[in-house]
């Protein structure tokens, strides 16, 4: 059975065997897509999503609706990896094409069903969430997570 693997917002860092998405034809992506107006797969249809350095380039207020959208493609236990500067580090705030912020504590909204106040669809359940130094003397923090989805519980 075929194993299907999104890289969103590949930009020039394609990889392989992953289906390559960004939203600029001029890098040659596999699939031009905005991911803010959805994912062009199936419920439950992918195996993993990789987004690294991409969340934070969802405007504040599209982000819960990318996640959600992210968690509707994927298959039960399919695999969410992520890599975001984190708010805890100067990183999120010194690159100007930002419109998102991020650290550990926002996927608790995700992760754990008693801050799921807002009615998020999305579940996950962690296999990593860390903060990561990517750059000590810029003092550059990234949070990288490993999920997965659950669906039906």
């Amino acid at each position: 059975m075929e194993q299907i693997k999104l890289n969103l917002g590949s930009g020039k860092r394609k990889l392989e065997g992953y289906v390559n998405i960004d939203n600029r034809p001029e890098v040659d992506p596999d699939v031009v897509c905005d991911v803010i107006e959805g994912l062009p797969y199936h419920d439950n249809s992918i195996n993993e999503v990789r987004a690294f350095d991409f969340l934070e380039h969802i405007p504040i207020g599209k982000t819960i609706k990318v996640i959600e959208d992210i968690y509707r493609v994927l298959k039960p236990g399919g695999f969410f990896e992520h890599f975001t500067p984190s708010t805890d580090g100067r990183g999120a705030f010194q690159d100007p094409t930002h419109l998102s912020f991020w650290n550990i504590n926002t996927w608790i909204h995700y992760t754990n069903k008693q801050w799921n106040v807002y009615g998020i669809k999305a579940f996950f359940g962690v296999i990593r969430l860390e903060d990561v130094v990517t750059d000590k003397e810029n003092k550059i923090i990234h949070t990288a997570g490993l999920m997965y989805a659950i669906k039906g519980a």
